[in-house]
């Protein structure tokens, strides 16, 4: 069975850092994101997720190509196989805060929630792309 996802890696370029949850079911930290809803489009399921997840209200990185009316081109595509066979194509988006707020998790959905730096991802249990990605996310969006 094939599911569609959205998730989005929310940074703060000034401290140089990314918005991870813990997720329960892998006890590792993720970016937030979650199932697209039917009639739900990528874009929308990803802020939708954030806000779920952490609070936070979002404005989605990236450039609309060719046409501003377009949706904002995601950083990335995933492959991601569950247990069962399953496949999860997860639509990957970049963000940041649109103004200064506290974050809170929903702790149905995560046993935690953190900022955290590149160093700080050698010291927590991450999947491989997360570090991956951080690495380019620092490069693109902050600045090294």
């Amino acid at each position: 069975m094939r599911h569609f996802c959205a998730s989005t890696f929310v940074i703060d370029r000034y401290n140089k850092k990314i918005l991870l949850v813990k997720h329960k079911k892998f006890n590792k930290w993720v970016q937030p994101g979650g199932h697209i809803e039917e009639d739900e489009t990528p874009e929308e399921a990803a802020v939708r997720e954030v806000f779920e997840e952490t609070g936070l209200r979002i404005k989605l990185l990236g450039e609309r190509f060719p046409r501003e009316s377009d949706f904002v081109r995601p950083l990335a595509i995933q492959k991601n196989r569950g247990k069962t066979g399953d496949l999860h194509i997860d639509i990957v988006y970049v963000a940041e805060p649109l103004y200064e707020q506290d974050i809170k998790y929903d702790e149905k959905e995560s046993l935690g929630i953190g900022w955290f730096s590149r160093n700080e991802l050698e010291n927590i249990s991450v999947f491989p792309d997360v570090k991956i990605t951080m690495d380019y996310l620092l490069k693109e969006y902050m600045g090294g």
